[in-house]
């Protein structure tokens, strides 16, 4: 594994939402049918801040694909409960753990159909694990499932019983199988013919995206919107055996920005809004005179960091071979680090809605945070120590310079509409300036940046963000070099 490449995670962002009460928001769109919750009927409209790059889950990795599709469109065999975060079960009604912690058998639900009415069976579960293994599908599903340096063996046992055999005991295993089934009878063929990493796409006909989650895609306008209709084939049920989900449709309006978001919910075009923290004080006070309500939920998992671009396939290398250099010395990202002045984050970016964080793992993580690890406070004066220390000097002009006279100078690039990210590289990059570098930073689009980092790999630093989650290993993903969402 190559050093670490995320220099350190700046902030723990909190989750705040805003639900309007359906029943007397007035929207000019037809679709809308307001009623209670818990009956059936009624459209929901929210927001997207970008357009998905494929509706191929297995493939996806940005959030801008993985949110329409994970749990909405496409389940795994079991699932995380909201409140808990414990493990519970989805397409998989029950499971056994062999007492040498190697052996893991699903029973699978009877009766679950896929949205075109398709029969979900073994056949599935094994064509996705198929899927996985095949090392020219490009899925970071994989980089999780690899144990002692192989894959998990895996068999049908009947219709409706699946059996892993791993190489080793695994704990993390079982969270593993919350990754999404995808149906054999529309992807096996694409498949055997070579096309499946380009099947699903965007511009794909939504009927011919087929799962067995509570929503299928019904359309799609590049720019405008995504919506979902009710699968009527869904197997849930509520405590009272109605069939879920209760609403009919879920319209989903892609927008540029979240000021954007914010203006269509104080429209009334909107039901929910994720707030934030420069707009919590002003919605707090307007929903003590309005018809919605301010949920606090309290830190989330997801994580904003700042990452420099250690990969020697680098093309830009060919010409600025000493940014490699750079970026790979240690002592030149502890410096960045102290250069963090997360107060002012808090403050600026998220007007105090938001936590120090001092590793991967987040606030609320409670199984796996330690909070006894190394820190590197906002300290200018041991940036510089540190930037000596990696053989760094400055010039007369108070420039930073290398070993070989040359200018610090790199680009620094985020997800532009999102002000929060933007706001805090503005702060970070001031920081560094008072260094001496010379900081370029640039908002772009979310999809053409993921390009930068992922396959393209022509970037010098990026701020960008993970989902997180309660288990570690899901991002086995990310931090081995091998990983395919590796930065």
């Amino acid at each position: 594994m190559k050093k670490m490449v995320f220099i350190l995670t700046i902030i723990l962002l909190f989750n705040f939402a805003i639900l309007a009460a359906a029943d007397n928001i007035e929207l000019e769109d037809p679709w809308i049918s307001q009623r209670d919750q818990g009956n059936h009927g009624g459209t929901l409209i929210t927001t997207l801040l970008g357009d998905p790059k494929t509706f191929n889950t297995l493939i996806a990795k940005e959030t801008s694909s993985s949110e329409v599709t994970d749990g909405y469109i496409f389940e795994g065999l079991v699932g995380r409960n909201g409140i808990t975060t414990e493990i519970e079960s989805r397409l998989a009604k029950d499971w056994d753990i062999s007492e040498d912690g190697k052996t893991y058998r699903f029973y699978l639900r009877e009766g679950v159909k896929w949205n075109d009415g398709h029969e979900f069976t073994a056949d599935d579960v094994i064509f996705t694990f198929d899927l996985i293994s095949d090392r020219d599908i490009p899925t970071s599903a994989r980089d999780g499932l690899i144990i002692d340096g192989e894959f998990p063996e895996y068999r049908k046992i009947d219709k409706y019983t699946v059996e892993f055999e791993l190489p080793s005991t695994f704990a993390p295993f079982l969270n593993s199988m919350t990754l999404s089934i995808l149906p054999k009878h529309k992807l096996y063929e694409p498949w055997q013919n070579g096309n499946f990493n380009s099947t699903w796409g965007i511009n794909t006909d939504p009927s011919e995206i087929v799962g067995t989650g509570p929503y299928k895609l019904a359309d799609y306008r590049n720019g405008e919107r995504i919506v979902m209709e009710k699968n009527e084939h869904y197997w849930r049920q509520d405590p009272e055996g109605r069939t879920l989900p209760y609403l009919d449709r879920w319209v989903r309006i892609i927008v540029g920005s979240q000021e954007t978001e914010a203006l269509l919910f104080e429209r009334g075009e909107t039901h929910i809004l994720g707030v934030r923290g420069i707009d919590y004080n002003r919605l707090k006070q307007q929903s003590e005179r309005s018809n919605f309500s301010i949920i606090d939920g309290g830190p989330s998992f997801s994580t904003n960091f700042l990452v420099f671009n250690m990969n020697p396939r680098n093309p830009n290398l060919e010409k600025q071979p000493w940014k490699y250099d750079w970026f790979t010395n240690l002592h030149f990202r502890r410096a960045v680090a102290y250069s963090m002045d997360k107060n002012s984050m808090i403050n600026q970016a998220l007007a105090g809605q938001g936590s120090k964080q001092w590793s991967p793992i987040s606030a609320p993580n409670k199984v796996f945070l330690n909070e006894d690890v190394e820190k590197y406070p906002y300290d200018l004066e041991k940036a510089r120590e540190e930037l000596e220390k990696g053989g760094f000097s400055w010039n007369d002009n108070g420039h930073l310079i290398d070993q070989d006279g040359r200018r610090v100078e790199f680009n620094m690039l985020t997800n532009s509409g999102n002000e929060a990210r933007e706001t805090l590289l503005n702060i970070i990059a001031n920081e560094l300036r008072e260094l001496g570098m010379k900081v370029n930073s640039n908002p772009i689009d979310f999809n053409r940046l993921t390009s930068h980092m992922s396959s393209d790999w022509d970037y010098d630093s990026i701020l960008i963000g993970l989902t997180g989650g309660v288990e570690p290993h899901a991002g086995a993903n990310v931090w081995p070099s091998h990983g395919h969402l590796h930065m």
